[in-house]
């Protein structure tokens, strides 16, 4: 029996709030995502469009990702990784260490299409859907039936509480996402410390998160394709949630979508971890000095570090 994963072509990947290189999570399936981003900005979208990248295929379309169509005021922040649509909440944020990230410098007017409309003028389509849209993510979802349904993974990052002015919360999110079929997969949870002296000390409150989600195809009885099936166990296997990957692979045989040898195959455990990451993921990582001092320090500082990276540069050549 052959690799069913290597029957995979492409992976369709839309990044919404795209901010610099994906996370390592998704370097096993690089070589294979036709990626998609967002990027208000015309001019920035050519550019990004010219940078060297380890993905099968790269487009930047020059919206703003919302619930609504039409012109909205972008609320811009020391923290570039902060501007949202939604105005920062300062009488919360203010209580916690890291509320200068989001003082506001100032404003800016984007257009917003929502992912229904750019399904039909753009063919936009989505296996994977990553957003970071700072408060935005169930009103871009709800505003996105047409994609969503048809996708198989979702990222989200969310705030616990309202970071932001009517920003919806984890809790609203995740009610909307089992309402949809999709089951949690993973979460990484962001810690603030207060804006006192001991700041430094102890453990401090969650205020967001990162969340998987996968589609339940076992829990709603959905049917997909040969095609499509051999594509979300291939994700499955990408992500390492190789238990799930079998138990959709036995649902799939149950319905006559893929054979019983593929599932003969799949049993095996080293036919799930047997991953090598792809040549042009490693040289997408090393085309600059920055990535690699970045790669010495925690997930939660490297996804979000912007600014100061002079700094970070000049620390590691000491």
């Amino acid at each position: 029996m052959n690799n069913p994963f290597t029957q995979v072509q492409q992976v369709n990947f839309l990044d919404i709030g795209c901010s610099g290189p994906l996370d390592s999570k998704w370097s096993d399936l690089a070589q294979l995502l036709a990626y998609t981003g967002f990027e208000p900005n015309a001019s920035e979208c050519r550019r990004l469009s010219r940078e060297p990248h380890p993905y099968k295929s790269t487009r930047y379309l020059p919206f703003a990702i919302s619930g609504e169509q039409g012109d909205r005021v972008m609320y811009k922040t020391h923290h570039p990784f902060c501007y949202s649509l939604l105005r920062p909440n300062h009488d919360w944020l203010g209580r916690f260490s890291h509320h200068y990230q989001f003082r506001e410098t100032g404003t800016d007017t984007v257009s917003c299409m929502t992912l229904n409309s750019l399904a039909n003028e753009q063919q936009l389509t989505a296996d994977i859907i990553k957003l970071d849209t700072q408060g935005l993510e169930l009103p871009i979802l709800k505003a996105g039936n047409q994609v969503l349904q048809n996708a198989f993974c979702v990222e989200t990052e969310t705030g616990f509480v309202e970071n932001y002015i009517g920003e919806t919360t984890y809790t609203q999110l995740e009610a909307f996402m089992r309402s949809q079929g999709f089951l949690m997969f993973d979460m990484e949870i962001y810690q603030a410390s207060r804006n006192n002296s001991l700041s430094k000390h102890g453990k401090h409150q969650p205020l967001w998160c990162e969340v998987v989600w996968l589609f339940d195809f076992v829990g709603t009885k959905k049917k997909t394709t040969p095609e499509q099936a051999i594509k979300y166990l291939k994700i499955c296997q990408a992500l390492e949630y190789f238990d799930y990957g079998l138990e959709l692979a036995y649902y799939f045989k149950s319905l006559g979508i893929i054979e019983a040898s593929t599932v003969k195959y799949l049993e095996k455990p080293e036919h799930w971890t047997n991953i090598e990451r792809s040549d042009s993921w490693k040289k997408h990582k090393s085309l600059s000095k920055t990535g690699k001092v970045l790669s010495f320090l925690p997930n939660s500082i490297n996804q979000r570090l912007t600014y100061g990276l002079k700094e970070v540069v000049e620390w590691g050549k000491k």
